[in-house]
């Protein structure tokens, strides 16, 4: 076969008809537009505001800030592991 016969190739940085996926922006920017978040934040504030009982179970959460802190700082590690593997 000689080198005629071959098809000429062109490198293109796109097909015709070819949908490219979107820029993501930044994952904190995303959260928050969530309409549903600033809908729980508000229900939240309310119940606090309204009713002792909640003030006093937002209180005790407060409290044990360091659980939380436990918790967020497991929440990462597992993350950057499951980066890891993939």
């Amino acid at each position: 076969m000689s080198r005629r016969n071959d098809p000429e190739w062109e490198v293109v940085d796109e097909l015709p008809g070819e949908k490219r996926p979107k820029a993501k922006s930044g994952k904190a920017i995303s959260i928050f537009r969530n309409k549903t978040l600033w809908i729980g934040i508000a229900t939240g504030i309310t119940l606090v505001i309204v009713f002792p009982i909640f003030r006093a179970l937002l209180q005790n959460a407060l409290r044990a800030w360091w659980i939380w802190l436990g918790l967020a700082l497991y929440w990462i590690w597992r993350r950057i592991q499951n980066g890891q593997k993939r």
